[in-house]
């Protein structure tokens, strides 16, 4: 399960980094992300126990918080320019990559803690 959330923070970094460089084009390096199931199916990971479970729903909780707090950041910096692009033109690929950023830093902290 940790490295489901390692890949999450990885491929959530390289899609910001992809859309903060490339704008519309970064985007698709979200496909990287496609790669998921068949990895976590090559590497056999085991059932998950209660525990996990548990630990799993939380991080969902926790990152639905920061999911509202992120799409409210993006809306009041819509107008900031970075590297040339103005924020709220790329609203949705830039808060689908957050998320997904930030919900693997979460869970690596959760996983962590417990």
């Amino acid at each position: 399960m940790i490295f489901r959330f390692y890949f999450q923070v990885i491929v959530g970094a390289i899609c910001l980094i992809g859309i903060l460089l490339f704008g519309e084009k970064g985007i698709s390096l979200l496909a990287i992300f496609a790669l998921l199931p068949l990895i976590m199916r090559l590497r056999k990971t085991p059932k998950l126990d209660e525990r996990e479970l548990q630990l799993f729903y939380k991080i969902g909780n926790i990152t639905l918080g920061i999911t509202i707090l992120l799409l409210v950041a993006i809306d009041l910096l819509s107008d900031t320019v970075i590297y040339g692009m103005k924020v709220g033109d790329f609203w949705m690929e830039l808060s689908v990559s957050a998320i997904l950023f930030f919900q693997g830093l979460v869970g690596l902290i959760i996983f962590k803690l417990q």
